[in-house]
């Protein structure tokens, strides 16, 4: 009976095995190299060269406009497209509310048709899940030697789908892991920077957009969410602008970072890479598809695995790299590349685990009767093939075998993850340029002014200063807790009205001021419109029974009582004065509307004086009613200007008799030492007085300062790149708001959309109402986050 059982068990054990080893064996990545992607082949590095034949004419005729533009393709219901840069003040962008692309010009000579042509570039994802095929109006490029992603583009009359070509090269791709952030670099390369038909600077950019299915749908199209509450977009990096022409003299190619979330799912999905001499405008989804006359468009098979079993930010991010400047050496006897997007994750995996465990627990069986009945032959049999089991696992699923759900670890303490550092791109003619350190800023408290003594918080969790980069760096938050989406944080100002004459939604922002009250303001694209009530010395406006329609038809708003009241070409009212408005302002709208939030007016900026100033409200609120100031959502302003009587900048606050507060210069106009301080020290005078549990909001900051004096785009742009990492990202522990994760700032707005006499932060252009590159700067950022 023994017997008969132990060859049972034998035939079991068998089989088995056959069924482990041939599941093993039908995965694609088996018999490669850890990293292979056997979809992708690359070629040694070469100079792209101009397609056989005359090259496309580049010789516009008179007074005609060089634009690179997608062409007027056939109405679609996911997205209208727009013109891109031209040799104008601002890119020049359509303003369609249909779905109807408009038309548009392309280069004498070179026209984006879509007749099929040897030189346009495509991708090559499956179509017609993806699209990519003429037919299907696949994204395709008719001029490919000027700008290019990695080291060669291929040309083609039609997309090649899924053909192993060999120009669609360049990936050298990590572990992406679900629910995790993955942070790549994109090698972008021009063929030269000294076109004058086809130029690079501050208002003709290159744009990157990439698409990733992440939920396996077969299409680029729509969200997923992670249970942790990541939200990832298919539209995983939204038209990142890159100005060629802040690259180091020389240089013709250069490391572009990007960073964007991962979807839950684990498997295999296609990934779609576009460089484009403009922007893509095509609502809150672009599919894929469109012609355009430059750039090229790379799609890639990638691989995503299991993350880690514990909340999001448990693990460091992967890094992955797209490009490569040297020749890929091939593996013996395949011909594939080790260009890593990893092995295969297919439908057979969890099979696979479980026949693994099987097999394993069968095996253990085996070996313990063997050694019972002391038969060496099934005992080493068994030891041999349990320890091909291991190998051969290790060997597919690499070091990260152990993060499966199979296994538990235990034993090994979690380690708090650490922020982000900012990413400073590698710029390359000769591959690499030094980032330049940046000074210490002066001390942000003077010490001619004795009234209020404030010192930089020690325990904000902020890196030192690293010089700003010439493309966006985002840096994730990681706060215990999230009181508002990332999107409701960001807002601006809107200077110059109506906010409907900008296509605001580029923006991709949250809310918005206007330093006025409306009975029914616009809510473009869901947007919050705050209330704002002007203050005039003791009095306000509006008031009366407009004041109450306007509380009564908007329940719910945040109000702001009063604009900068310690300037005094603004609200211009003396601390007693200001507790009194404040007081009737308040007893009004909270009689009317019970469930409004009721905001202090943001004085101009923090610094002693201000917040003396400050302290003096207080008091005289205090003396006339008995009682704390109720405030519900406490604003400031974020500006950096001289506090000196007669001077540029905010002057003195009213009704203080000093003539000096911080004698800033115009050079620390961006500082971001002196940025970051200021919020510390409001935070701990919002301590001080009990105030720490209310949020703090930042409803008006920017660039004053015109480019003249020496503030061009690239610096406004680091600086809003630089406040806006730091609003997402600061907390404090002792100082923060603890419903909001510790976070200092819980909401901000730029100034502003537009605006003739404070041009140098405007989004849009106040005459033609199109985007700016600072607007498009912006959008890109939020579209990250």
């Amino acid at each position: 009976m023994r017997d008969f059982i132990m060859n049972r068990l034998r035939l079991v054990f068998v089989l088995t095995a056959a069924l482990v080893v041939s599941l093993f064996s039908s995965g694609l990545g088996m018999w490669a190299a850890p990293g292979t992607d056997p979809l992708r082949q690359t070629v040694p590095t070469r100079t792209p060269t101009s397609p056989p034949g005359p090259p496309p004419a580049r010789t516009p005729t008179p007074g005609e406009r060089v634009e690179d533009t997608p062409t007027a393709l056939r109405p679609t219901a996911t997205h209208t497209w727009t013109p891109q840069p031209a040799a104008t003040v601002a890119p020049t962008l359509a303003q369609s509310a249909t779905t109807t692309p408009p038309s548009v010009a392309s280069p004498t000579g070179a026209p984006a048709s879509h007749t099929p042509m040897a030189a346009w570039d495509f991708g090559d994802a499956p179509d017609p899940s993806y699209p990519s095929l003429i037919a299907n109006d696949g994204a395709r490029h008719s001029i490919v030697q000027f700008e290019w992603l990695g080291e060669a583009v291929d040309q083609e009359e039609d997309a090649r789908e899924v053909d192993q070509d060999l120009h669609d090269d360049g990936v050298v791709m990590g572990e992406l892991a679900t629910c995790t952030h993955a942070d790549l670099q994109v090698r972008t390369s021009v063929l030269s920077r000294d076109d004058a038909q086809h130029p690079y600077d501050g208002e003709h950019l290159l744009y990157l957009n990439v698409l990733v299915d992440w939920d396996g749908g077969g299409s680029w199209t729509g969200r997923v969410s992670c249970p942790q509450g990541l939200v990832a977009s298919e539209w995983a990096v939204r038209n990142l602008p890159m100005d060629v022409s802040s690259w180091p003299q020389g240089a013709t190619s250069a490391l572009v970072p990007l960073e964007f979330p991962v979807g839950p799912r684990a498997g295999q999905t296609w990934a779609r890479f576009t460089l484009s001499y403009g922007e893509v405008i095509a609502g809150d989804d672009w599919d894929g598809r469109g012609a355009f006359a430059f750039g090229e468009t790379e799609d890639h098979l990638v691989t995503i695995s299991l993350g880690p079993v514990a909340a999001l930010g448990g693990a460091s991010p992967t890094s992955v790299m797209i490009a490569t400047s040297k020749p890929t050496p091939t593996l013996p006897g395949r011909g594939l590349p080790p260009v890593g997007i990893a092995h295969r994750l297919g439908v057979a995996e969890p099979l696979l685990c479980l026949s693994v465990g099987l097999f394993l627990g069968i095996a253990l069986l085996v070996l313990l009767l063997a050694w019972r009945r002391r038969d060496w032959r099934g005992l080493m049999a068994g030891l041999l093939l349990a320890g091909l089991v291991v190998v051969v696992g290790a060997q597919r699923y690499g070091a990260r075998v152990t993060d499966l759900p199979l296994f538990v670890k235990t034993g090994s303490p979690s380690v708090p993850p650490t922020p982000h550092e900012r990413l400073i791109p590698t710029v390359t003619q000769t591959e690499a340029a030094a980032a330049e350190s940046v000074g210490t800023a002066p001390e942000v408290f003077d010490t001619h002014t004795p009234e209020l003594s404030v010192t930089p918080s020690p325990e904000v969790a902020e890196p030192g200063p690293q010089a700003p980069a010439s493309t966006p760096q985002f840096v994730i938050a990681t706060p215990a807790a999230s009181l508002f989406s990332d999107r409701d944080r960001f807002g601006f100002g809107v200077a110059m009205g109506p906010i409907g004459r900008y296509t605001v939604d580029q923006l991709r922002a949250g809310w918005y001021v206007n330093w006025r009250t409306d009975l029914n303001p616009a809510r473009p694209e869901g947007m919050e419109f705050v209330q704002m009530i002007r203050v005039r010395g003791s009095s306000f406006s509006p008031s009366g029974e407009e004041l109450e329609s306007i509380i009564q038809t908007n329940p719910g708003s945040l109000w702001l009582i009063g604009n900068e009241p310690d300037v005094v070409w603004q609200d211009n009212a003396t601390p007693s004065e200001y507790a009194q408005v404040y007081h009737e302002a308040h007893s009004l709208l909270k009689s009317i509307d019970p469930t409004c939030k009721v905001a202090i007016a943001g004085v101009s900026q923090i610094t002693p004086l201000r917040l003396q100033y400050l302290d003096m409200i207080l008091d005289s609120y205090q003396d006339l009613y008995g009682e704390m100031i109720p405030v519900d959502v406490w604003n400031v302003h974020g500006f950096i200007l001289r506090e000196e009587r007669g001077s540029w900048g905010v002057d003195i606050p009213p009704g203080m008799s000093l003539d000096q507060g911080r004698l800033l210069e115009m050079d620390d106009h961006d500082n971001m030492d002196i940025f970051r301080e200021q919020i510390v020290a409001f935070r701990r005078w919002m301590k001080d007085r009990g105030e720490r549990t209310k949020p703090l909001i930042v409803s008006e900051y920017g660039i004053l300062m015109p480019e003249d004096y020496g503030f061009p785009y690239e610096r406004v742009r680091d600086f809003m790149y630089a406040t806006f990492d730091y609003f997402m990202r600061a907390t404090d522990l002792s100082l923060g708001y603890p419903a909001d994760g510790n976070r200092l700032v819980q909401r901000w707005a730029w100034y502003s959309v537009s605006d003739t006499t404070y041009a140098t932060g405007n989004l849009f252009d106040p005459d033609s109402g199109l985007i700016t590159p600072l607007g498009l700067a912006y959008g890109s950022y939020t579209s990250s986050h």
